[in-house]
């Protein structure tokens, strides 16, 4: 299975992210980096990616448990820092906020969360640490 994508850029920004899953994004770096604001930065895809990620894992997971998931709002962090000379993600913090169906085994909130963290593809890619803080509505 391979992923891919195509990026067409043109002198100044913003430029284009073609998405083999249909979207195409406006892109930049941020303003800080000499960028704009407005479009998709760089930065925000990596931490957006790690938090739909999880959200999706932890869905099916949590099925998986008994516990059907009816709302989900998460906010992501994460931690740039300069490591060895060079800037770097070094963590990111996940804030789910989750309602549940009723009847939900609530018993095996610990563990979905622990299987979650182990089953997400793009956070088990990245080189950082990658913190939950759930809470439950």
């Amino acid at each position: 299975m391979d992923f891919a994508n195509t990026v067409v850029w043109s002198e100044k920004y913003p430029g284009k992210l073609l998405c083999q899953n249909g979207p195409n994004l406006d892109y930049s770096p941020p303003e800080e980096l000499e960028g704009m604001r407005g479009p998709l930065t760089p930065e925000d895809a990596f931490v957006g990616a790690a938090n739909m990620c999880f959200q999706i894992v932890f869905e099916y997971v949590a099925r998986e448990f008994g516990m059907k998931l009816a709302e989900y709002k998460c906010r992501a962090v994460g931690d740039l820092e300069t490591v060895e000379g060079y800037r770097k993600f070094v963590k990111i913090t996940l804030y789910p906020e989750m309602k549940f169906a009723s009847g939900a085994k609530m018993s095996n909130f610990d563990k979905a969360l622990s299987v979650t963290k182990r089953k997400c593809l793009v956070t088990n890619s990245m080189d950082l640490e990658v913190e939950v803080i759930p809470k439950v509505l």
